[in-house]
């Protein structure tokens, strides 16, 4: 456990809901819990939010894998050159619409006055087979900590089907397109209602791989959600994800040495060992290896609706016009092969593709990191082009 004390609190009336269309309704009452950063110097306020979505998903014609042959050999046809699998599998439009719990932590400053000056906050959505704790990994390894030091409020949480919420149908429900419905649902409960004392007035979209992939749908779908984005770990360029999906060597998740994915479905899958984390997120030797074994530890999980559906909520967002900061690790093998400055800037590609009518944007190469930026041992560099941007951006 990260958390080795909690407080209860009072009890919080969150109104939070969501559909398609994008409309709210008050759904739900979450009783709280105190903690800190694990660093202690940021005080964080835990909560499960009830969150009603109606997301358009799509219905996938495949059955849930009897087994780990049948797993490696869907993967192989979805990774293969000249793949139609996405295509023979699609069975259109699939409606979903329920109730599902989500785990969250706000965190903000310990100093009292500090906390009631702060009315801009930072929505933070992880990457694929990480969870919330990617955020905040060790002292020195905490975005969280350095944005509450610079003056901001964060909330960080587990999407739909990882960690600590809820692990629906992993192929018909967990999907890109109800990702999307529930961080816009997280970010109308920020705008339309109080997360324990505090209101907020600025939201920022900060997302990490795939998490900056359900941050950009967001933007396409409800361009006035966020005031600002920060993309971390992610290109316009899709030619070397195969690669890094391969280097996961899926397996399902229920049948992990480690036992914590026990009872899940089988279309929940899992990096099995350390060399399946390392190769596609990792640069040696530009990280400790001890922060290495506390993300390798905290792993978690990929769904198979997930990998099929991803890419179809990325789209240019022709009309958000925020501030937009893109950061990629020198060495990032997912979208970059390995190396991000070559033929050029890859950093310097993704405002102008994606969003050509924002406002201030940035872009930076963190200097010798991987995919997992946060990770290695340039993360403070990371941390402070991203709050310098914010800075120059007025927010």
């Amino acid at each position: 456990m990260r958390f080795t004390a909690y407080q209860l609190t009072p009890i919080l009336v969150f109104l939070i809901a969501t559909q398609a269309i994008g409309s709210c309704l008050p759904i739900g009452i979450n009783t709280l819990a105190t903690t800190s950063t694990v660093s202690g110097k940021s005080t964080c306020f835990t909560q499960y939010l009830k969150v009603s979505v109606v997301s358009e998903n799509i219905k996938i014609i495949l059955d849930q894998p009897t087994n780990q042959t049948v797993v490696t050999e869907t993967l192989v046809e979805l990774l293969q050159l000249n793949s139609n699998l996405s295509t023979r599998v699609n069975g259109g439009q699939n409606t979903v619409k329920d109730i599902y719990s989500i785990y969250g932590q706000l965190c903000i400053s310990s100093e009292p006055d500090i906390a009631k000056r702060s009315k801009t906050i930072q929505v933070l959505t992880h990457g694929d087979t990480l969870d919330h704790t990617y955020w905040d990994i060790a002292p020195g390894y905490s975005y969280i900590d350095a944005a509450v030091e610079a003056g901001y409020a964060t909330f960080s949480y587990d999407r739909i089907g990882v960690g600590k919420s809820q692990h629906p149908d992993p192929l018909q429900v967990v999907q890109g397109p109800l990702q999307v419905e529930i961080a816009h649902a997280i970010v109308t409960m920020i705008r339309d209602a109080q997360i324990g004392p505090y209101s907020f007035r600025t939201i920022v979209g900060v997302g990490h791989s795939a998490g900056s992939t359900v941050t950009q749908g967001v933007t396409t779908k409800y361009p006035q959600d966020f005031d600002a984005i920060i993309l971390t770990g992610t290109s316009i360029s899709p030619s070397f994800v195969n690669t890094a999906i391969a280097s996961f060597d899926l397996t399902i998740a229920n049948l992990d040495a480690s036992g914590k994915f026990a009872g899940l479905p089988n279309g929940y899958l899992v990096q099995p060992n350390d060399q399946s984390i390392q190769f596609p997120y990792y640069r040696f030797p530009n990280f400790d290896p001890q922060i290495f074994a506390i993300e390798a530890a905290n792993k978690q999980t990929q769904t198979f609706g997930e990998l099929l559906t991803l890419g179809s909520i990325v789209a240019p967002s022709l009309q958000f016009r925020g501030p937009v900061d893109v950061l990629l690790g020198e060495n990032d093998l997912v979208f970059c092969g390995g190396d991000c400055t070559k033929p050029q800037d890859q950093s310097a590609l993704v405002a102008p593709s994606f969003y050509p009518a924002a406002g201030h944007s940035e872009h930076y190469i963190v200097p010798g990191a991987g995919h997992s930026i946060f990770a290695h041992y340039s993360a403070g560099k990371a941390f402070a082009q991203m709050i310098d941007f914010l800075k120059a951006s007025a927010i």
